[in-house]
């Protein structure tokens, strides 16, 4: 079986984002589609239609896409709602297939910091190819214009090539994923716990130390 999508866009729905979000979701399909001659990206408000089973829409999405993209900021690891941490969970455990069976260096999870900074990134997720784009989406939510969008769609198509470069394109990710199990809610849940943790200690490194 042929992929299906170019990439796995994760993202957190947030009032007030959409008109970045789809924003974004065109610049990945445009620069993807060039990487990997396949058009379509994976997007849950095109990709899954009502009736269809979500978990296993989500998961067979992950493994029909060469990269999976999230769109990370402090509220995207949430212990109320799922979602978004059974995608990376999920896409962790991919590029560590992949990297073990067919491609050591491939990146296939590819993060877009959307409030913060690459140092927020939880420690599950390389900071190789993160990208900071505070300034990228001030340009889109205000209206404006700028070089930023050029230069921003340039690196996206840079990262993407220079990753799609490696891998063999005859290795299927369902074939060499078919045995990685699904967890329960709870385990996502305390994996959550964990991740936070590790970036609390993270950020307590970065502050001052405060003396008397």
């Amino acid at each position: 079986m042929s992929y299906s999508y170019s990439s796995f866009i994760s993202y957190r729905r947030n009032f007030g984002d959409e008109k970045f979000v789809k924003k974004f979701k065109a610049i990945i399909e445009s620069e993807a589609a060039k990487v990997t001659n396949i058009s379509k990206v994976f997007f849950d408000d095109d990709s899954i239609n009502w009736g269809e089973e979500f978990d296993e829409k989500i998961y067979l999405g992950i493994l029909d896409s060469y990269f999976f993209i999230p769109i990370y900021h402090n509220s995207y690891l949430h212990e109320d709602n799922l979602w978004c941490a059974k995608e990376l969970f999920r896409a962790i455990q991919v590029e560590r297939k992949i990297r073990e069976t067919a491609a050591p260096n491939y990146c296939f999870i590819l993060p877009i910091i959307d409030r913060g900074s690459a140092d927020d990134f939880p420690d599950c997720m390389s900071k190789k190819n993160g990208k900071d784009i505070k300034k990228f989406r001030h340009h889109v939510l205000n209206n404006t214009t700028s070089s930023t969008f050029e230069t921003f769609k340039d690196n996206v198509y840079n990262i993407l090539y220079s990753n799609f470069r490696l891998l063999n394109k005859d290795i299927k990710f369902r074939e060499i994923c078919v045995d990685i199990e699904t967890p329960s809610d709870d385990e996502i849940r305390a994996w959550i716990k964990e991740q936070k943790t590790k970036e609390n200690e993270s950020e307590a490194k970065r502050l001052p130390i405060l003396t008397k």
